[in-house]
């Protein structure tokens, strides 16, 4: 599995897309775009999406969740936490845990669809809910509170081997950093989920029915006086760049929304997305299949240490 790291969805879901097309829309195994050979045969009943992308893409039964994400967050915290009064610190974590955004994987994967908030926000995402914190000053960890943490007594180290002597018991390797970690089993997205999310997308963006749909929005734009070939190319358009929203941006981003709903781009883009998904998915059965029980056995593991 990946590394223990946070994520906050939108953000990462920017990324992994930006990565896609960074990467010349290659497949999962094997860069470049895909061969005509490669290309599932046309979607069966495309959905009608308008204003939000309401079925998950196949590949996030694959990919954890922003609860789960949360979850095993808060088991990590708890195992640190634990670690650290073994040794006979009363060590609190110094960030709050934030609440759920509610956001899924797909929601933003298409664009943003909802004229209502394209009119408020443009194309940045609505504010995300603030993190509670009860206000109070946490104290900095002493120098062998950080020892125990990480593993080492090297302020510039990340991570340290452990075996030092503290109160009696003995620093595990990484620290309770680490210790936690391993106890989770090391949780993250998997190499392979991460190929087959940004394979489908990458490989969707090159799709002749994909192109075609964006030729059709963008003929819409043009009505609205607006010129770009394709919605990546209104939303990451140089203007945008400020700190805030403008006026320029709230339109434009409004009018790429109503393009969209008219001409089902979301739904064209999607079941196309799908069928590269599906078709990847079915190639890596059995490595996914051990994701899958992966995941299960970190969220078993979170629940016991939570107490759920």
């Amino acid at each position: 599995m990946g590394t223990s790291l946070s994520r906050t969805f939108p953000v990462a879901l920017a990324a992994s897309l930006a990565a896609a097309l960074l990467a010349g829309c290659g497949s999962p195994s094997e860069g470049g775009a895909a061969k005509a050979t490669d290309v599932p045969a046309a979607p069966v009943g495309t959905p009608k999406i308008t204003t939000a992308v309401i079925e998950p893409v196949p590949v996030e039964a694959y990919l954890l969740t922003e609860e789960q994400w949360t979850t095993l967050g808060k088991a990590e915290s708890a195992l640190r936490v634990r670690c650290m009064e073994r040794f006979g610190f009363a060590y609190e974590e110094p960030l709050p845990v934030g609440e759920s955004s509610g956001q899924t994987i797909s929601q933003y994967r298409y664009g943003k669809l909802d004229p209502a908030k394209t009119a408020v926000h443009g194309y940045r995402m609505p504010p995300a809910p603030s993190s509670s914190s009860s206000g109070e000053v946490r104290k900095k960890p002493t120098a062998t509170e950080r020892m125990v943490l990480s593993g080492t007594a090297d302020l510039t180290a990340k991570s340290g081997k452990g075996g030092q002597k503290v109160n009696g018991e003995t620093v595990p390797d990484g620290g309770c950093v680490g210790e936690a970690q391993r106890k989770l089993g090391d949780y993250g997205d998997a190499q392979i989920a991460n190929d087959v999310n940004l394979g489908s997308f990458g490989k969707s963006l090159q799709d002749g029915r994909v192109l075609a749909v964006f030729a059709k929005w963008s003929r819409c734009m043009e009505e609205s006086g607006y010129h770009y070939k394709t919605p990546m190319d209104a939303s990451e358009d140089e203007k945008w760049r400020g700190e805030t929203a403008s006026a320029e941006e709230k339109t434009v981003a409004t009018a790429d929304a109503h393009c969209k709903i008219r001409n089902n781009v979301a739904g064209v883009w999607y079941a196309v997305d799908v069928a590269y998904q599906k078709q990847a998915i079915e190639e890596h059965a059995e490595e996914l299949d051990q994701v899958r029980k992966a995941i299960a056995g970190q969220l078993k593991a979170a629940a016991g240490v939570l107490g759920d």
